[in-house]
């Protein structure tokens, strides 16, 4: 395998069993292939964990779609090279990290070479000290977030998770009865981590372009800047038509703009599209087709188009919260979100028209 744009360390020293761990079940019921949008088949494998389920979606290619009862939130990839194995996202907490670890020697019969974070936010890196002996991965600007931000996240996410998780239920709890299951298995996930758990930064980094090739197929991670986050990769598989958003593309999610800028993100997912993946794999939500990119983008359109309107209108900051959340987005999960991403593009707007430019990363 070669990997181009970054100097490859030495091959992992010595494989570890294949013996099936008590963290999966064999589920018969559920190897049974999977019918999503525009009729495409999705096949299952009957591979399981509490943290995620493992979707096939080529040969030796996989999805790991994080459950609402488990510990690992964002979405993950395995990809199998032809000589090296690779995992895209390492999930919440190190429990997930690990039982994802085993799920890929199980599918691919080795230890990951590679593991890739998509951005510096916690629900996609913390499960990185899970990969001993893997290459950590990722942009530079994304190693620089993660060695800056992701412990004080850390520690900010406990105490206030500490704080909140007694009192999801109450009567005027902001979060809906659907989200409930998922916020509380995010909440303890953080809150059973170990404080003193090891935060690993990417030790191979890029800038702009990096190509895994192998045997079988080759994996390009691309960064076209930021938008969900001040560095955003992603995974293209050219030969299968597949690709690994991070959180640059969520499905029946609201997105987060807490750190976004979303003319940025719009411009950056009109690219993507450009690439016509057959496949795409959210950050979070079902794998799907390619139109998930431009879904997400009307989102991100709709939300800056009501944040400049109230900057016309000069609404003050304290009533974004009335404006309504559009139809037809209406049913998509995590819906306290959208009071703070107008919150974000309406001050980002705001800065834009005094300036007299477009609000600058």
């Amino acid at each position: 395998m070669v990997a181009r744009s970054a100097e490859a360390c030495g091959p992992w020293a010595a494989q570890r069993s294949m013996a099936e761990s008590p963290e999966f079940r064999h589920d018969e019921g559920s190897h049974k292939p999977h019918m999503a949008e525009g009729g495409h088949r999705i096949g299952m494998t009957p591979l399981a964990s509490r943290h995620f389920r493992i979707e096939k979606l080529a040969r030796g290619v996989y999805a790991a779609i994080a459950t609402p009862e488990g510990y690992g939130l964002c979405n993950s990839g395995i990809v199998d090279l032809g000589d090296d194995t690779v995992v895209f996202d390492t999930m919440l907490t190190p429990m997930a990290g690990q039982a994802l670890e085993r799920a890929a020697r199980l599918v691919t019969g080795r230890h990951p070479a590679w593991a890739v974070n998509s951005h510096w936010h916690g629900d996609h890196i913390w499960g990185n000290s899970a990969f001993v002996g893997s290459h950590i991965v990722s942009s530079r600007t994304v190693r620089a977030n993660i060695e800056k931000l992701s412990r004080p996240q850390f520690d900010g996410d406990r105490q206030e998770m500490r704080r909140d998780l007694p009192h999801l239920d109450d009567p005027k709890s902001p979060y809906t009865k659907a989200d409930r299951p998922l916020l509380r298995a995010w909440f303890k996930g953080v809150l059973e981590t170990p404080r003193s758990h090891r935060i690993v930064p990417p030790m191979v980094t890029f800038d702009d372009a990096l190509v895994l090739e192998g045997s079988r197929r080759s994996l390009h991670l691309l960064t076209y800047g930021g938008g969900h986050s001040p560095s955003d990769v992603f995974a293209y598989l050219p030969d299968d038509g597949i690709v690994f958003t991070g959180d640059l593309a969520i499905r029946g999610f609201h997105p987060s703009l807490g750190s976004g800028w979303p003319g940025s993100w719009m411009s950056i997912l009109k690219r993507m599209e450009k690439l016509d993946a057959d496949w795409v794999v959210p950050g979070h939500g079902p794998p799907g087709p390619g139109s998930i990119l431009s879904r997400t983008r009307r989102y991100l359109h709709e939300v800056d188009r009501l944040a400049r309107t109230a900057v016309r209108h000069r609404t003050p900051l304290g009533q974004l919260s009335d404006i309504p959340i559009p139809p037809q987005f209406r049913r998509w999960r995590f819906s306290f979100m959208f009071p703070g991403n107008v919150s974000r593009a309406y001050q980002l707007a705001r800065v834009e028209a005094r300036a007299g430019h477009p609000a600058r990363r």
